[in-house]
């Protein structure tokens, strides 16, 4: 058997830190720039799923002035504790992701450049209870250059 093969392959549902994150999640999002300083605010409504192990995930965001925006992101598992995340929306439709669990609370999430294969971005995820989340995130320029961060404390409002 392959490890392609349905019945060798990790089930999400039994990763350990991927699967305390299925729910509805809201927070607040600080955006900032690479002098640290902030650039926008808004809130965040996170709804994460697993459905026929894959990974299914919609970001719908609200800011100050009424605009929404809504982003669809699919996982596929990448071997144990790993899943490789796509979208078919721009932006995100040009990068190359993957996700990983480290300890029992931390996600790990590595963001390439499809077209050149440069890690444009870092984002760790870390559970502070099973309702408590923070995010952080760092987003680099093809040539290296640290563009900017991201703070996102969430809670989960429904399992």
């Amino acid at each position: 058997m392959s490890s392609s093969d349905p019945a060798t392959q990790p089930q999400l549902e039994n990763f350990k830190v991927f699967s305390k994150h299925v729910g509805v999640w809201q927070g607040k999002w600080i955006r900032l720039d690479a002098d640290g300083q902030e650039i926008e605010r808004f809130t965040g409504v996170v709804t994460k799923k697993i459905i026929d192990n894959q990974w299914f995930q919609t970001n719908t965001y609200q800011y100050a002035d009424g605009k929404t925006v809504t982003q669809n992101f699919v996982g596929i598992v990448a071997g144990v504790g790993a899943i490789k995340i796509e979208s078919s929306e721009p932006p995100f439709s040009n990068f190359a992701t993957l996700a990983e669990e480290y300890s029992e609370n931390t996600i790990l999430f590595r963001i390439w450049d499809k077209a050149t294969g440069v890690l444009i971005g870092i984002e760790t995820i870390v559970l502070s209870d099973e309702n408590n989340c923070i995010r952080t995130s760092q987003g680099y320029t093809l040539d290296g250059k640290f563009k900017g961060g991201l703070m996102i404390v969430e809670h989960k409002i429904e399992s």
